[in-house]
C-alpha cells in the first residue's frame, strides 16, 4: 500500500502543476494601449491637417481625440498605427492626444500644437455700385417648405425675383446648379422679359442628401439676363436652408449679440473707434469655429487687420467679449444708425450656421464737429481766356465746418493732375499746400496756368482734389469741379475801304465801311451796323452771316451832317461766339465835315441873260420842285 502511494504521488504532483500553469495562463491581463509618437506635431488653425499616430494595442474600434476640442475622424491602419483628420478652424493652442477603445485609453501630453497664421487674410474688397443703365436682378423674398428640411427628403423653394435696375431684363433665366442640394426635375426657368420694378415667382423642388449633418447650408441660385443692347449680366446669389441631419436631434447653437458699445460713444465720418460686443450662446449645443465681423464695408471699414475676427468656442449658456477695431466711412445722415454684423459658426457634429444681426451706433454728421472745405469761387484773369493765353486762376477756398482744417493739399486736375486737359501749370506745380484753414475762414489761392494753342473753344470741367486732416488727425478727401471757359477772340480790321472826303453840312455823303477777318477761324457775324450821334444815317445796317478767315464784308451807308467839325462814326460788328452767345465788337472812325461856303453878293445880270430862254425854263422847274421860282 505504501508503494502504491509512493507511485501515485509524482502523478498527483504533475497534475497539480498542470492545473496551476493553466490557471496562470487564463489569468494573464489583456494587452495595454500606448502612444509612442505622432506626426506632424504642429498644424495651422486655418487649414488643419492629417495626424499619423504610432503606438500599440490599436483596434478597428480605436478613435482619436484632441483633449479640449473633441473627437477626430479616425482611420485604422494596423495595431501600431492610426490616421486622424484635424478639421480647419480649430482654435490655436496646445492639445493632449488621447486614443481609446472599449474602455481602454492612452494619452500623449502636449502632442499637437495648433498655431494661427502669421499673415492675416486680405480684406474683402468693398462692393462696387452697379453701373447705371442696366437690369439688376435680386431675390426680394423666398420661402422654403417645410421651413426645416429633413436630410434625405425633398423640399420646395419659392423665389420672388425682382428687377430693381434701370433697364428691362430680357431673356431672364433662373437656374439651380445644385451643390449641397440636388435639384428635382427641371433646374432652369426661363422668365423672358422682366420689366423695371417687375417681379416673377419661381418654384423649384430640391432634395437634401441623406448624409447631411444638421446645420444651415447655402442654396446656390444663378440668375442671368440681357438688356436691349445685347449686354449680358449674371447675378449669382444664395439663400439659407436649415437642415435637420438624419438621426440627429433638433438641438443647435444659437449666438446672440446681447450688448454693443463703441469708444468713443459718438462717432463722426473718418473716426477710428473700438466696438466691444458681448456674444452669448442661447442654444443647446456648443458653438464652434465662430467668426464675427461687419456684414458690409459701406458704413464702417476695418481699422486694422481683416473685416472678420475669429472667436473661441462658446458653450451653451456662456458668453464671450469681442473687440473690433473699426473706422467710420462716409455717412449721409447722423443719429442712431444700424450696423449689420455677420456671424458664422458651427457645432461639434459638423453643422454650419450663418446669421446677421444689427446693432445701433450713435453717429454725428453735423458740420459743427468737423471741418468741411469747398471751392467757393473760381475766376480767371483775363476772363474769358483764349487758346495760347497765359493767365492766372484764382480759387477761393472756404471752411464751412465747425473745426479747423489742417495740412490741406489742393491738387488741380484731380489725383496726379490727370484731368488738366489743355491747361498746364507754369512757374510752379498744380499742387498747393496750406498749413491751416480756420473754421469759417476763406482764403485766396492763385495758380499761374497756360492754355494749349490748339485747344478747342468750349467749357472745360476741371476737378479740384482737396485732401486735409481734422484736429484728431483723421484724413478727409473731397473732389470738386470748377469750369474754365475757353473761347477764340475775333481778329478784325475795321475801316473805310475808300477815302471819305469833301463832306459838307446838309449834303448827303457815303460811309463805305469794310470789316476784314484777319484770323484763321470763321466768325458767325449777324449784322454790321454804322451809328453816329451827329449824323443822320440811312442804310446803316447789313446782315453778313459767316465770315471766313481772310475774307471781308462791306457796307455803304448814306449820311447827312447838321453841323461842321470832326464827327465820330461807330461801327458795330455783332456776332455769335464759340459758345453761341451774342457778342459785339465796336470800332470808332472819324470824318471831317465842312461848313457850306458863305453866300457871295450877286451882280446884276445883263438884261439879255435875265430874260434868257434857259433861265426861264430853270426857274420854272425850280418852282415845280418847290425850290423857288
Amino acid at each position: 500500500m505504501r508503494k502504491v502511494f509512493l507511485i501515485l504521488t509524482p502523478l498527483v504532483l504533475a497534475l497539480i502543476a498542470l492545473l496551476l500553469v493553466g490557471t496562470v495562463a487564463f489569468a494573464r491581463p489583456l494587452p495595454q494601449m500606448a502612444i509612442t509618437g505622432v506626426e506632424p506635431r504642429t498644424l495651422l488653425s486655418t487649414s488643419g491637417g492629417t495626424l499619423s499616430i504610432y503606438g500599440s494595442g490599436f483596434t478597428t474600434a480605436t478613435v482619436a481625440r484632441l483633449v479640449r476640442y473633441g473627437l477626430l475622424d479616425t482611420m485604422f491602419i494596423n495595431s501600431g498605427a492610426l490616421r486622424a483628420v484635424v478639421p480647419p478652424g480649430i482654435p490655436a493652442g496646445t492639445y493632449d492626444l488621447e486614443v481609446s477603445a472599449e474602455g481602454i485609453s492612452a494619452t500623449l501630453p502636449s502632442a499637437v500644437t495648433v498655431v494661427a497664421p502669421t499673415t492675416p487674410p486680405p480684406p474683402t474688397p468693398a462692393p462696387q455700385p452697379p453701373p447705371p443703365g442696366r437690369p439688376i436682378l435680386t431675390i426680394r423674398n423666398f420661402s422654403v417648405q417645410p421651413a426645416r428640411v429633413v436630410a434625405g427628403r425633398e423640399f420646395i423653394v419659392v423665389l420672388e425675383i425682382y428687377n430693381n435696375g434701370s433697364r428691362g431684363a430680357e431673356n431672364t433665366l433662373v437656374t439651380f446648379p445644385g451643390g449641397s442640394f440636388l435639384p428635382v426635375g427641371t433646374a432652369g426657368h426661363l422668365l423672358g422679359l422682366l420689366h423695371i420694378n417687375a417681379t416673377a415667382v419661381v418654384t423649384q423642388t430640391m432634395r437634401a442628401p441623406a448624409n447631411m449633418a444638421s446645420g444651415s447650408y447655402n442654396l446656390q441660385v444663378n440668375m442671368s439676363a440681357n438688356d436691349f443692347e445685347g449686354n449680358h449680366y449674371d447675378y449669382p446669389q444664395t439663400i439659407a436652408v436649415e437642415v435637420i441631419g438624419g438621426g440627429a436631434g433638433t438641438g443647435r447653437p444659437q449666438l446672440v449679440v446681447e450688448s454693443a458699445q463703441s469708444d468713443p460713444r459718438v462717432l463722426g465720418p473718418g473716426d477710428r473707434f473700438t466696438l466691444t460686443l458681448r456674444i452669448a450662446n442661447r442654444g443647446e449645443r456648443t458653438a464652434t469655429r465662430v467668426v464675427v465681423g461687419p456684414a458690409s464695408t459701406e458704413m464702417v471699414v476695418p481699422a486694422e487687420g481683416s473685416n472678420v475676427t475669429p472667436v473661441e468656442s462658446i458653450a451653451p449658456g456662456r458668453w464671450v467679449t469681442v473687440t473690433l477695431p473699426l473706422m467710420v466711412g462716409k455717412i449721409s445722415q447722423g443719429g442712431r444708425v444700424g450696423l449689420e454684423l455677420a456671424l458664422s459658426y458651427g457645432d461639434p457634429g459638423g453643422g454650419s450656421y450663418s446669421d446677421r444681426q444689427s446693432i445701433g451706433l450713435e453717429v454725428s454728421a453735423s458740420l459743427a464737429d468737423r471741418p468741411q472745405l469747398l471751392v467757393a469761387a473760381a475766376r480767371t484773369d483775363p476772363d474769358p481766356v483764349a487758346p495760347g493765353d497765359l493767365f492766372t486762376l484764382t480759387l477761393e477756398v472756404q471752411n464751412v465746418g465747425g473745426r479747423d482744417a489742417h495740412r490741406l493739399l489742393l491738387t488741380l486736375g484731380g489725383e496726379g493732375g490727370k484731368e488738366l486737359g489743355p491747361f498746364a501749370p507754369r512757374e510752379a506745380s498744380n499742387v498747393l499746400f496750406v498749413s491751416r484753414i480756420r473754421a469759417g475762414e476763406r482764403i485766396v489761392l492763385n495758380i499761374p496756368l497756360v492754355i494749349d494753342g490748339s485747344a478747342d473753344a468750349k467749357a472745360y470741367g476741371i476737378p479740384v482734389l482737396l485732401a486735409y486732416e481734422d484736429a484728431r488727425g483723421t484724413s478727409r478727401t473731397d473732389l470738386q469741379r470748377i469750369s474754365l471757359i475757353v473761347q477764340r477772340r475775333p481778329i478784325l480790321q475795321i475801316g473805310f475801304y475808300r477815302p471819305v472826303e469833301g463832306m459838307m453840312v446838309g449834303m448827303p455823303f457815303p460811309l463805305p465801311v469794310e470789316v476784314i477777318n484777319l484770323g484763321k477761324s470763321t466768325i458767325n457775324v449777324s449784322t454790321l451796323e454804322v451809328k453816329s450821334e451827329k449824323l443822320e444815317i440811312q442804310n446803316g445796317s447789313l446782315y453778313v452771316g459767316p465770315l471766313d478767315g481772310g475774307t471781308s464784308a462791306s457796307l455803304e451807308a448814306t449820311a447827312v451832317a447838321q453841323e461842321p467839325g470832326t464827327v465820330e462814326v461807330v461801327v458795330y460788328v455783332n456776332y455769335l461766339d464759340d459758345l453761341n452767345r451774342p457778342r459785339v465788337v465796336t470800332h470808332t472812325l472819324t470824318v471831317e465835315v465842312q461848313a457850306p461856303p458863305e453866300p457871295v453878293g450877286q451882280e446884276s445880270a445883263p438884261p439879255e441873260e435875265k430874260s434868257g430862254f434857259w433861265d426861264t425854263i430853270l426857274r420854272f422847274l425850280r418852282g415845280l420842285l418847290g425850290l423857288g421860282s
